[in-house]
């Protein structure tokens, strides 16, 4: 157990089924957006690839150029709506656990096209973020796009018809099939991962 941990750290269980697909190159320049404590660049870092993180948590950051110090690791604070980064910089883009806390769909729209500006055409886009996809009757509307779950929590959700409206906007297509995990009808993640 000590030697998986060693090599895949504390990665999302679906962005390892994509590493493992073989989706990124070691010439890949990858983006933590939302990065928090850096658990999903854990093995990008240990295999060699140019990796950059950002996240609004100054802490953080000081914690990751700690972790990750070699010249090949980059990280700002950082919101993920404001991103200070050329156009088509990156080759690849992780967001897990981030988009969930927009304001309002102007605000998630606003984060999500960023993302999309900063990513090369070709590039892919992995995605969890908080859904009302199998949990429709069981969530409370809190303002526009957010709402209060049966967890106790408040999120904003991507819903299915945002997604759609997402896709005719920016014209990418899905590299896996939707996944969504419905945890006990307390909540609802959802996986994507897509292609610019």
């Amino acid at each position: 157990m000590s030697q998986i941990n060693k090599i895949v750290g504390n990665t999302d269980i679906y962005l390892l089924d994509q590493i493992l697909k073989g989706r990124y190159q070691k010439t890949d320049v990858i983006l933590d957006a939302g990065s928090g404590s850096g658990r999903n660049l854990h093995w990008f870092y240990n295999n060699g690839f140019t990796v950059y993180g950002i996240d609004k948590d100054k802490n953080n950051i000081k914690d990751l150029k700690n972790t990750y110090s070699s010249q090949k690791a980059n990280f700002y604070t950082s919101i993920v709506e404001d991103l200070n980064f050329k156009d088509h910089f990156f080759n690849h883009i992780i967001c897990s656990a981030v988009l969930h806390f927009a304001c309002n769909t102007v605000h998630f729209n606003t984060m999500f096209s960023e993302l999309f500006r900063v990513l090369k055409p070709k590039g892919t886009i992995f995605i969890r973020v908080a859904s009302n996809m199998g949990i429709e009757d069981k969530i409370v509307s809190v303002s526009e796009g957010v709402f209060n779950l049966p967890d106790g929590t408040t999120r904003f959700l991507l819903t299915r018809s945002l997604l759609k409206s997402l896709q005719e906007q920016h014209k990418f297509s899905f590299l896996e099939s939707l996944k969504t995990v419905n945890v006990n009808d307390q909540r609802c993640m959802t996986t994507l991962v897509l292609q610019k």
